[in-house]
């Protein structure tokens, strides 16, 4: 009888990891009769199919539904050369000199939120930091204003992230076009003013979206269409995991109190506590290869123009690379911890992974000299769609540090 696997189940996005151990070990490799694609589970074979750019190509997008030819490919969703040349474009914007110079600045500004909740008796942390934070962030690098248009950008991210994962929902389908034209009458005279800046000979700043007005891939400037889809993809990438991060980690420090006693008596475990949070939390369950030949995945034939599923999540929980994958271990080698999938790998591991560890870093260093303890005052609301996993509303009530 063939393992039953459904990504869109309250089953499994409601408890990903005990579906995550019984397909490894049953169904490693599965086939949705419903939805016509492939998953992969194991640490190992995903691990292959990344390295393999030439059978296997990002170029259709990185979810379920196809790319249009139209489409601009950015990043997650180019092969080489043009990945290459794209994230040469912008290497400057996440180089680890531009990143130690955004840290004064990301934290007075949680210093500035952690101190408001301090005056809250109880609040919901995604609302007031987890969400914040790293839409200032972007903000900041696409050169957009943050007090003025945070609420928007934030709906837009539900938006475009809600419909990369959207089981066919035509309300949301719907919600994402109306919502395009929004983005596009927003980005679009921001983005035709750099290019216009440098097609005069001025310098349109030092900002992400300006770098990339300013680079030239072949010689050739970036087209409009492509530096919009820089934008999106930015802004719901560099936000909605970071956000993620943030809320998982304390999440799972709530639910395993032991383990944030061992980081209160040893703040040297913070960054493998982040990173074991980001293993055993991947913000995104996976994302798509399209195969550019016919491939064979255990006892399953995969025509050609596929697409399968690399489950970063499973990966991250194959008992063949972590021991004990189930267990939530902040002491865990940081050799072996770094080997998980949340960030991607390969060409295509994320170049912002850098800026969203420190952006957690900070945030849990800043509210440990504000606060004693931290304790729900209700349940964890997920993601209501399922692209991204962590909190989507995590009600908390916090215990001040007293002074003296």
């Amino acid at each position: 009888m063939a393992t039953k696997f459904d990504f869109y189940s309250d089953e499994f996005q409601l408890d990903p990891a005990r579906k995550f151990t019984e397909m490894q070990e049953k169904c490693p490799f599965h086939h949705s009769e419903k939805f016509d694609w492939y998953s992969v589970f194991r640490y190992k074979d995903i691990a292959a199919i990344v390295r393999d750019t030439e059978t296997y190509s990002a170029r259709f997008g990185p979810g379920p539904d196809r790319a249009k030819p139209e489409d601009a490919p950015v990043l997650v969703s180019a092969d080489p050369p043009l990945h290459s040349k794209q994230k040469k474009a912008i290497t400057a914007a996440f180089n680890p000199q531009t990143i130690a110079a955004m840290e004064p600045d990301i934290r007075a500004f949680v210093s500035r939120r952690l101190d408001a909740m301090v005056e809250m008796e109880e609040c919901d942390l995604m609302e007031e930091i987890a969400n914040q934070l790293p839409m200032w962030v972007i903000c900041r690098m696409l050169d957009i204003p943050f007090d003025r248009d945070y609420e928007k950008l934030l709906g837009w991210v539900d938006a475009i992230a809600g419909g990369v994962f959207s089981d066919h929902d035509e309300e949301m389908h719907q919600n994402r076009i109306d919502m395009m034209e929004a983005v596009y009458n927003y980005f679009g005279p921001h983005i035709q003013a750099k290019i216009d800046q440098d097609k005069a000979g001025e310098d349109p700043g030092d900002d992400l979206l300006s770098l990339i007005a300013k680079a030239r891939i072949e010689g050739e400037p970036v087209p409009f269409n492509h530096i919009l889809s820089f934008a999106l993809f930015l802004l719901v990438a560099g936000s909605g995991t970071t956000t993620t991060l943030i809320g998982d980690f304390f999440h799972r420090m709530m639910a395993h109190p032991d383990q944030w006693q061992k980081l209160l008596a040893n703040p040297a475990l913070l960054d493998p506590a982040i990173e074991e949070v980001l293993r055993i939390d991947s913000p995104v369950h996976g994302l798509f290869r399209t195969n550019n030949v016919p491939v064979q995945l255990g006892d399953l034939e995969v025509p050609v123009d596929s697409k399968i599923c690399l489950m970063w999540g499973s990966a991250n929980l194959d008992p063949e690379i972590f021991d004990d994958p189930l267990e939530f271990d902040i002491t865990r080698d940081a050799k072996i911890l770094r080997k998980h999938l949340s960030f991607g790998t390969g060409i295509h591991a994320c170049i912002g992974g850098p800026l969203a560890r420190l952006e957690c870093k900070i945030v849990v260093e800043e509210f440990l000299k504000r606060f004693d303890g931290i304790e729900r005052t209700g349940p964890m609301v997920p993601y209501p769609y399922p692209t991204l996993h962590g909190p989507y509303k995590l009600p908390v009530r916090l215990t001040a540090r007293k002074e003296g």
